[in-house]
C-alpha cells in the first residue's frame, strides 16, 4: 500500500537529498556532542536546526510519521539547548535510535510502501527523558512575566526555515535599505485562543515591515495548527530596540526575543547600535570588513550581502555519461594524432597539413582541459564517506566494553565517487577489526603500561597521482608467529613453506579465504571471511593494501587508489600480434635480458634483480597456447608491484606508454580471468587491459 505523500515525484526527490543531509549532520553531531566535555552552543543549534528543518520537510510532503518523531525529538533537543537537560550516554543512545527510525522512515518514502517501526517506543523513550528539571522552563517564564513585563531573553537563538525565494525577497529589500528580522514571540492565552491571537499578531508586524514568512504559516494559522510560539521574519527601517518595544505593547504577548537575521549565504550580520536619528544616514563603514562574530547584545547597522554560491544538483547518470563522452574524445584524440603522423611520414607537409597539424593540436589541448574539468567534477571529498565512521566506532566501542579515540585527518581530500563507493564496504571492515580485536581493553592497556584509551587513526592524503587512505592502531599488532600457525592449522601452508617465510610474508597470509589469529568469535568478527574480500575489493579499482605491524605497538593498513577508474596511463606491450595495456601505477621498471639469464626454483622460471629473486609469468602461456613457438634471445620484462609482491611478466617487447579508456567487458563476454577490461587505440584496433592482481596471485600460489 503506498503512502500517499502529497507531493510531486520531483519534490520527493529533492526531500530524499535534503534529509540525507541533515541524517550525516546529526550523526556526525551527536557523536561530537558526547565526546566533548563542555556545553558548545553552536553545535547544541546545528542539532537543533536540523532537526526542526526535518520536522517542517516532513509535514510539508505529508510523511506524518516522521513528522511527529521529528517533533518529539525537538522537544528533547530544545530543553538540551536551553540547559534543561545533562548529556548523558543513555540519551545519545536514544537520539541516535531515533535517527535509525528516521532512516527507515525514509526508506518507506523510496519504497513506497509503509515499513515496520515502533514508532511510539521511541517516542516513550524521549518522553522519559523530557520531563525539565526543577525550577527550570515555563514556570519561570510565567514568574518572570508576571509582573507584565516582556523578557528579552538575549541568549535565545531563533530559527526559521527559508527557502531561495525568500533569500531572494530579503536580499532585494536590503537593497532597498530593510534590514531583516527575526522575532519569537510566546503568547500568554488559552490554548483555543492561541489562533485568533496569532492571527492578530501577524496582521499588527504587517505594519511594521514586510512579513517575509512566519512560522506556523498564515494557512496553519488560519486552520488553527498553532502552538504557543510564533515566529517571524520581517524586513523593516525600524531598529531592533523599536520594534521590541512596539511588539511589547500587543496583548497577552508573554514574552518577545527580536534579532537580526542572519544567513551564511547571504552574511548579513549585526554589528553597531543605531542612533534613531540618524536612520537614513550613508553608512561608509558598511565598505569594511565585517567581523563574522558580532558581539551580543549589537544591533544592525551596516549590512553586508554576498550572494549564494550558484550550485546545481547533477544526477550521477549524467555525470557517468559526460565521462563517458570525454572518454570517447580522449580515443579521437589519440587517432587524430596517429593520422597526422601517417601524413608527416608519408606525404610532403603542405599548408592543408600544418592547418591539420595545429588544430589537432588545439583540440588536444581542449579535451585534455575537458577531462580534467569532468573529472573535478565527479570528485568528491572523502569527508562524506569519513562521516559515517565514528557514529559506527562509538557504537563498536560501547560494545566492546572498550574506550577508544576515534581521529580522522583529511577529510578534504578529494576522490572519484565511483571509487569512494567501492572503498566504503573495505574500511568499514578494517575499523570493526581495530576495534574488536585490534586495540586492547582498558584494563590489558593500563597493565601493558599504555593509556586506558586507544587510539584508532583514519587518514586520507595525497600521494603523486594516487590517494593514501591509512587506518592505523596503537593496539596490540599482528603476531606473525600465530598467523602462520593459524595458517598450518588451516592447510593453508606447511610447515616448511612457514618457515622460509619473512615477517611480512607472514602478515599477509590474513588476506587469504579463511584465516583467523582470533580464539573467540563475535559478530563483529573472527570468522576469517572479509580480510580476503578486502584486498579482492580494493585491487578490483586498481588499487594496493599494505600493512605494516609491529607487536605491542599497532598496526597499520595502508590502502593506495587511483584518483578516477575512468582514464588511467598504462604501457603498452605486444605479446605475439596481439598489444595488450598494463596500468603504469602498478608498473615499477622494465628489463631487458638475454633468454640464458632466466634459472629455475622449484621449476618456477625466476630472474635475480639487484640480489632479490623475482619469479616470472609468461604472458603467452596465461593469453594463449604459445608454449612451442619458437623464442628470441632477448626479452622484455615487465616488473609490477601489488601490496610488496614483484613479479615479472615477460613480453615479446614494449610499444609505449599512453593515456587509454578502460571500457568494460562483463556485460559482453563474461568474467575473463587476467583481464579487466580493453580499451580502444588510436588505429581503431582494441587492447585487453591485463588484471595485475590476478596474475600476481597465480604467480604466487
Amino acid at each position: 500500500m503506498g503512502l500517499n505523500l502529497d507531493a510531486s515525484p520531483e519534490e520527493l526527490k529533492i526531500f530524499l537529498e535534503e534529509v540525507e543531509e541533515h541524517f550525516q549532520t546529526l550523526e556526525e553531531d551527536l557523536v561530537r556532542l558526547e565526546k566533548e566535555a563542555e556545553f558548545n552552543e553552536d553545535l547544541m543549534q546545528e542539532i537543533f536546526r536540523a532537526s526542526h528543518t526535518l520536522k517542517g520537510s516532513s509535514a510539508t510532503i505529508g510523511h506524518h510519521r516522521m513528522a511527529k518523531l521529528t517533533h518529539a525529538m525537538e522537544n528533547v533537543l530544545d530543553k538540551l539547548r536551553k540547559k534543561q537537560l545533562s548529556i548523558s550516554s543513555n540519551l545519545v543512545d536514544v537520539l541516535f535510535e531515533c535517527l535509525d527510525g528516521l532512516r527507515v522512515l525514509r526508506d518507506e518514502i523510496i519504497n513506497d510502501e509503509e515499513l515496520e517501526l515502533d514508532l511510539e517506543s521511541i517516542i516513550q523513550k524521549l518522553s522519559s527523558i523530557e520531563a525539565p528539571e526543577e525550577g527550570t522552563g515555563r514556570e519561570a517564564v510565567s514568574q518572570e512575566t508576571a509582573s507584565g513585563a516582556v523578557p528579552a531573553a538575549a541568549e535565545t537563538r531563533i530559527f526559521i526555515d527559508t527557502n531561495w525565494d525568500d533569500k531572494d525577497t530579503i536580499h532585494k529589500a536590503v537593497e532597498r535599505g530593510l534590514k531583516p528580522y527575526l522575532i519569537q514571540i510566546r503568547f500568554d492565552v488559552e490554548h483555543e485562543m492561541l489562533a485568533v491571537r496569532a492571527f492578530v499578531t501577524v496582521r499588527a508586524f504587517e505594519e511594521f515591515g514586510e512579513i517575509i514568512r512566519t512560522n506556523p504559516s498564515e494557512e496553519e494559522i488560519e486552520s488553527e495548527h498553532v502552538t504557543e510560539t510564533l515566529v517571524l521574519l520581517i524586513m523593516s527601517n525600524l531598529n531592533q530596540e523599536a520594534i521590541h518595544k512596539l511588539a511589547a505593547e500587543l496583548p497577552n504577548i508573554a514574552s518577545c526575543v527580536v534579532q537580526p537575521y542572519r544567513d551564511e549565504s547571504l552574511q548579513v550580520f549585526e554589528i553597531q547600535a543605531p542612533d534613531p536619528t540618524e536612520e537614513k544616514t550613508e553608512v561608509k563603514e558598511a565598505e569594511k570588513p565585517v567581523n563574522n562574530s558580532p558581539k551580543p547584545g549589537s544591533t544592525v547597522k551596516s549590512i553586508n550581502v554576498k550572494k549564494a554560491n550558484r550550485t546545481v544538483r547533477v544526477d550521477v547518470d549524467l555525470l557517468d555519461s559526460l565521462m563517458n563522452l570525454v572518454g570517447e574524445l580522449v580515443i579521437d584524440r589519440t587517432r587524430l594524432f596517429q593520422i597526422l603522423g601517417n601524413i608527416e611520414v608519408n606525404y610532403e607537409m603542405d599548408e592543408v597539413s600544418q592547418d591539420l597539424g595545429r588544430t589537432s593540436v588545439h583540440i588536444a589541448r581542449v579535451t585534455t582541459q575537458l577531462q580534467e574539468q569532468i573529472m573535478k567534477a565527479r570528485m568528491l571529498p572523502v569527508e562524506n564517506l569519513f562521516n559515517k565512521f565514528p557514529r559506527m566506532v562509538r557504537d563498536l566501542s560501547q560494545k566492546a566494553n572498550k574506550e577508544i579515540d576515534f581521529v580522522m585527518i583529511g577529510q578534504e581530500t578529494e576522490l572519484d565517487r565511483s571509487i569512494i563507493e567501492e572503498i566504503g564496504d573495505p574500511l568499514i571492515h578494517l575499523l570493526r577489526n581495530a576495534v574488536d580485536h585490534g586495540i586492547e581493553s582498558s584494563e590489558e592497556r593500563e597493565a601493558k603500561g599504555k593509556n586506558r584509551i586507544g587510539e584508532l587513526k583514519l587518514q586520507a592524503s595525497h600521494e603523486e597521482n594516487h590517494i593514501v587512505i591509512t587506518i592505523t592502531d596503537d593496539g596490540k599488532g599482528i603476531d606473525p608467529e600465530s598467523v602462520k600457525q593459524s595458517g598450518i592449522k588451516k592447510g593453508l601452508i606447511n610447515e616448511e613453506q612457514a618457515k622460509r617465510m619473512t615477517d611480512k610474508e607472514a602478515i599477509n597470509l590474513i588476506f587469504m579465504s579463511g584465516l583467523s589469529t582470533v580464539n573467540k568469535v563475535t559478530d563483529v568478527s573472527g570468522r576469517g571471511v572479509g580480510m580476503d574480500v578486502v584486498r579482492t575489493n580494493i585491487e578490483k579499482i586498481n588499487g594496493a593494501i599494505e600493512i605494516n605491524s609491529v607487536v605491542g605497538q599497532g598496526t597499520e593498513f595502508k590502502i593506495k587508489l587511483p584518483l578516477t577508474l575512468a582514464i588511467i596511463r598504462a604501457l603498452l606491450v605486444s605479446i605475439d600480434t596481439s598489444v595488450y595495456a598494463i596500468p603504469l601505477s602498478t608498473v615499477t621498471e622494465t628489463i631487458r635480458l638475454r633468454k640464458d639469464q632466466i634459472e629455475y626454483v622449484n621449476n618456477r622460471e625466476v630472474i635475480v634483480v639487484r640480489g632479490k629473486v623475482l619469479p616470472l609469468v609468461r604472458m603467452k602461456r596465461v593469453f594463449g597456447n604459445y608454449a612451442d613457438t619458437q623464442e628470441e634471445e632477448k626479452l622484455f620484462i615487465v616488473v609490477v608491484n601489488l601490496a610488496g609482491q614483484q613479479v615479472g611478466f615477460v613480453v615479446d617487447s614494449l610499444v609505449g606508454e599512453q593515456e587509454i579508456v578502460i571500457k568494460s567487458l562483463g556485460k559482453y563476454i563474461g568474467d575473463v580471468q587476467g583481464i579487466s577490461g580493453a580499451t580502444i587505440l588510436g588505429d581503431g584496433n582494441v587492447a585487453l587491459i591485463v588484471d595485475v592482481s590476478t596474475l600476481v596471485k597465480k604467480a604466487a600460489s
